[in-house]
């Protein structure tokens, strides 16, 4: 595994120690740039060799989760989540239900709905996530939808 991010310096912006599992972790996020689960991340690190706990991957996630380092997707269809390094900005995705890939929204259609519902409800809204589910060209070939 190469380690092209910078895993120390994403972990120190977050106020957290640098540790090997949570570089592992981070590295192995990096690399794929797309949507992975606990357990894909788990076999990933033991195929090159790495000494995982899969309990260990799970409470990793869920504090970068926290700290605002990686994005957490629900996919419906596993009944599970899968994470991602978080890029920079508000973003929005789509999410392939078969290969996980994602693309970024560039455009944030909720500005203004989320304008409307704050006066609605008296509510301060302050954030919100947006993700589309669905199936990218190369897997909607494959199966034929």
């Amino acid at each position: 595994m190469k380690e092209d991010v910078n895993c120390a310096e994403l972990l120190h912006r977050c106020h957290l120690k640098s540790t090997k599992p949570r570089n592992a972790v981070l590295t192995v996020l990096a690399e794929r740039k797309t949507v992975l689960t606990a357990e894909e991340i788990y076999r990933i690190l033991l195929e090159v060799g790495g000494t995982a706990n899969l309990s260990t991957i799970y409470r990793v996630l869920e504090l970068f989760t926290e700290k605002g380092l990686v994005t957490k997707s629900f996919f419906p269809d596993l009944r599970s989540y899968g994470f991602s390094l978080k890029s920079g900005g508000h973003t929005h995705r789509i999410i392939c239900m078969s290969c996980h890939k994602h693309v970024d929204i560039s455009h944030c259609p909720l500005s203004e709905f989320e304008q409307h519902v704050a006066a609605d409800t008296g509510f301060e809204i302050i954030g919100h996530n947006l993700e589309l589910y669905g199936y990218c060209s190369d897997c909607s070939k494959k199966t034929d939808r």
